[in-house]
């Protein structure tokens, strides 16, 4: 799958990563709300304002190829807490990664998240498949998956970019994403 063209812009320069010790991150929303994020060991992590004015978040891990992309944007009137609504956000904003993937369908599978709701779907690029990695073109990946994870007030759009979703790396995006990614209570002063 090729990287999708850059929906925002980070505030902040992607650099090459020093492997790094698992560690939380606080994105603040507003004031008083703020997100919890688990940066797993040997990702690297940036956060910044997005093209629209939003929040937006990056983890990577250059050694084993895996990107994870997230933006943010309110939810007030709870529209994503359904699931139906998740899946067609799912389908507007990533229909045209069907016809070039294994799957030629979106097959919507629920994140069950520890805090919220959320529903992801896989993509396989079926031109890359069978190759090895080092044929791989620069900047394009395996598999996709996206998602969209939401709770009281915000919804999360993400892209994970790996070419094994068995590996370590990716399986530790997919723990963030299920228990990490959420809203922090901030303490009341």
């Amino acid at each position: 799958m090729k990287r999708l063209p850059r929906i925002w812009l980070l505030v902040v320069s992607l650099a090459a990563a020093l492997p790094l010790p698992a560690r939380e991150e606080i994105l603040p929303l507003t004031e008083s709300r703020t997100i919890s994020i688990t940066v797993p060991d040997g990702f690297s992590y940036k956060a910044g304002v997005n093209s629209k004015g939003g929040l937006g978040a990056t983890l990577i891990d250059e050694k084993a190829r895996v990107s994870l992309q997230v933006s943010f944007d309110a939810d007030g009137e709870g529209e994503f807490e359904d699931a139906r609504a998740r899946r067609e956000r799912l389908f507007e904003e990533f229909k045209n990664y069907v016809e070039g993937s294994t799957q030629k369908g979106m097959q919507f599978v629920e994140l069950a998240p520890k805090v919220g709701k959320g529903t992801i779907c896989v993509f396989t690029d079926e031109k890359l498949l069978g190759k090895p990695v080092s044929e791989y073109p620069e900047g394009e990946y395996l598999h996709l998956t996206i998602g969209v994870k939401s709770w009281p007030g915000v919804v999360a759009t993400f892209t994970l970019f790996s070419n094994d979703l068995k590996s370590p790396q990716h399986e530790a995006v997919m723990k963030v994403l299920r228990e990490s990614l959420h809203e922090k209570p901030v303490p009341l002063l």
